[in-house]
């Protein structure tokens, strides 16, 4: 045998080798969580229905396990959209025809947020957030009128959860305030709740 083909045979047959190994030898692998540490929220923007009190707001959350102390700020006006309309669901069809039609013969895009994501249901009602333009509009007030309904303001109230009594902010993991978030949203009187994260 030629002192090439001696070689080409060895490096093949390394090759070979080379090529079992790779297939035999686990590689370690990253782990995901220290790649993504776990996400934490530092607390929650909550949305009560109208004329809920600061006292009632605190007696609803105490039936809550928080998991950690919280700082709660009553009424912090948190969105543009701070009024509601509710609808039955058997008149709910109907207002929102008027209302879309309404909007695109005299282009009043901003008395609400369009997309599904924001009406929310409750029981055998839905809650439409609509803008101040929108309150303040004789038109849209005239299609309300006709079927009786009012317009009314949401109460938006802020937790801070804290590291302990003191005034330093802390953070729940994730998990924990999802839990708590869809316990939330399960009482009569929240409509939804927004959890604030937090960025290292």
């Amino acid at each position: 045998m030629s002192k090439i083909n001696k070689k080409i045979v060895i490096f093949v047959v390394f090759l070979t080798l080379v090529a079992l190994w790779g297939l035999f030898v686990k590689v370690p692998v990253e782990d995901v969580k220290t790649q993504y540490p776990e996400s934490k929220v530092g607390g929650m923007a909550i949305q009560f229905e109208d004329g809920i009190s600061e006292s009632e707001v605190k007696a609803i959350l105490q039936n809550y396990n928080m998991t950690r102390n919280y700082r709660l700020t009553y009424d912090t006006n948190h969105s543009d959209m701070d009024h509601y309309i509710m609808a039955d669901k058997d008149n709910w069809s109907d207002i929102r025809r008027e209302l879309v039609t309404e909007m695109k013969e005299n282009n009043k895009k901003n008395w609400t947020i369009s997309t599904p994501a924001h009406v929310i249901r409750k029981e055998d009602y839905y809650v439409l957030p609509v803008s101040e333009q929108a309150v303040r509009d004789e038109k849209f007030l005239a299609i309300l009128d006709k079927y009786d309904i009012g317009v009314k303001k949401f109460i938006w109230c802020e937790i801070r959860f804290l590291y302990s009594d003191g005034p330093r902010t802390y953070w729940i993991p994730e998990e924990d305030a999802t839990k708590i978030k869809n316990e939330l949203e399960q009482n009569e009187n929240i409509f939804s709740v927004q959890l604030s994260y937090l960025f290292p």
